[in-house]
């Protein structure tokens, strides 16, 4: 059983640069191309069986002498399929640990409803198929590496052979062999991250929520913990991580959820934010007078000649639309730039739309 490692000490705590053809039919080809594997995909996902459903998660604290109500969630829904990736991202603040610790029922919602592997995870049989790495775990330190592990697979009924198995796999898979009989005070943050990151696959969970794992990691064991999460997901585990780390979610997430100000805001697929791309056409003006122009590109920017300008596009409906208005008025194409937005932009858009409003 996974949830209660660690849940007293530790405290606090669906979805959804290549240059372009210019040649006849290359847009519309791309499009269709793109949609229909879409489709293909949408289909596949319809299929897929679920690790894990939250419906409507709402959460309130009380606080202060007066017992002020203070949001922690509210209203937060989403789906995991089994065998993917799902993050969930946020700044400080968002709701990312508290949706957590209502997953695993390590503090009580108020609202909602939360399936773990197709039952309640009130049951303690459902929480008990979950890896679970807190963002702040606490470890006794007088222990190594190796005892810490060998009494949490105690706590897991492990015992024997198995238990010395499953801790040498643990401990390799982290990369935390050569140093698994150092005292846990000795060692670093980041090698307090990968045990605790051990302690999560004891048992072989078929789910992982994981609350920050890439903390305290420097890049080597950033890219070893993202090469890992992938090796999971390809025999099968599913995985729920929150991360502030963005390229880092854009590089393993199948799936991902922003959460600001306690609420899921956006929710979207790999492949949509793969599809957020806009596109930009270098062209020759049809003279230098731009009074003589087409009405439909006196907002163009022009490049340092004067005559080379640079037309935005912001999908692949409007590019079609303005090659063949280029192609009217006798403009010659030099090239087309894709530009992919990437999840930091989408994230950033999320987050300033909030502000504003």
């Amino acid at each position: 059983m996974h949830i209660p490692i660690n849940s007293g000490p530790s405290g606090s705590g669906g979805h959804s640069g290549r240059q372009a053809g210019l040649s006849d039919g290359g847009p519309a080809t791309l499009v269709d191309s793109q949609a229909a594997a879409a489709d293909l995909e949408s289909n596949e996902a319809a299929t897929t069986p679920l690790a894990l459903e939250v419906a409507d998660l709402g959460k309130n604290f009380r606080s202060g002498l007066l017992c002020r109500r203070i949001r922690g969630i509210e209203g937060v829904s989403f789906n995991v399929r089994r065998g993917e990736i799902f993050a969930l991202i946020g700044h400080n603040g968002a709701g990312k640990t508290t949706t957590i610790n209502c997953l695993l029922k390590l503090c009580r919602p108020d609202t909602g409803r939360v399936r773990i592997l197709g039952r309640n995870h009130a049951e303690r049989d459902a929480r008990a198929r979950v890896g679970y790495l807190p963002e702040r775990p606490y470890f006794f330190e007088h222990l190594s590496g190796r005892e810490l592990l060998r009494f949490y697979g105690k706590l897991l009924n492990l015992s024997g052979a198995d238990l010395d198995v499953q801790v040498d796999r643990v401990l390799a898979q982290v990369g935390m062999t050569t140093a698994a009989d150092r005292r846990l005070r000795q060692i670093s943050k980041g090698m307090l991250q990968r045990i605790g990151l051990a302690q999560a696959l004891l048992g072989d969970p078929e789910l992982l929520i994981l609350d920050e794992p890439m903390s305290g990691l420097d890049p080597i064991g950033r890219r070893e913990v993202r090469e890992l999460l992938r090796d999971l997901r390809s025999r099968g585990r599913t995985i729920l991580l929150s991360s502030h780390i963005v390229p880092d979610v854009e590089m393993l997430a199948d799936a991902v959820g922003i959460l600001r100000g306690g609420r899921l805001v956006k929710s979207c697929e790999r492949r949509e934010i793969a599809a957020g791309a806009s596109y930009m056409v270098h062209a020759r003006a049809p003279g230098e007078d731009p009074q003589r122009w087409p009405t439909w590109l006196r907002e163009a920017k022009p490049e340092q000649s004067g005559v080379a300008l640079r037309i935005p596009a912001p999908d692949t409906t409007v590019l079609r639309g303005l090659l063949s208005s280029c192609h009217q008025d006798g403009m010659a194409v030099g090239s087309v730039e894709t530009r992919h937005t990437g999840l930091e932009d989408l994230y950033l858009a999320v987050h300033e739309q909030g502000v504003r409003s």
